[in-house]
């Protein structure tokens, strides 16, 4: 390649890490976080996990989000806390795991933040192998 044709395809580079880098490094991220979430979400039948997805990826130019949620009804019960009542007939609870009565009040595992804590490195790492595959020329 000769020195002009080198200088082009470097600005080219500068124009798409310009508009695409950082959504692209983003939805890496993203699929790296999700991943280390499902591993610490609390398990009893799965159904939690299953709910959590990579949810969206905006932005552009240099700043850009990836938006990791769980979808499940119970998700944000399980993430804080707090106390559920039940205000028909009947206890809370299935036949699975058993019956708690009318209300019951559970402590928050704060899994997310526990997620946030250990997927430091593989955001990262797929952060950096991003740029890395956007610098080859």
């Amino acid at each position: 390649m000769d020195l002009a044709g080198f200088a082009a395809a470097v600005r080219a580079l500068a124009g798409r890490a310009e508009t695409d880098l950082a959504p692209a490094c983003a939805g890496e991220a993203g699929r790296d976080f999700l991943a280390v979430l499902r591993a610490v979400t609390p398990k009893r039948t799965g159904h939690l996990a299953d709910s959590e997805s990579l949810d969206s990826v905006t932005g552009g130019g240099p700043v850009a989000i990836a938006v990791v949620g769980a979808h499940a009804v119970y998700a944000e019960f399980r993430e804080h806390g707090g106390t559920i009542t039940k205000h028909t007939p009947g206890s809370l609870g299935t036949p699975a795991v058993g019956f708690f009565g009318h209300s019951v009040t559970q402590r928050g595992s704060h899994y997310f933040e526990t997620a946030e804590g250990l997927a430091g490195p593989a955001i990262e790492a797929a952060c950096q192998a991003k740029l890395a595959e956007f610098l080859h020329l």
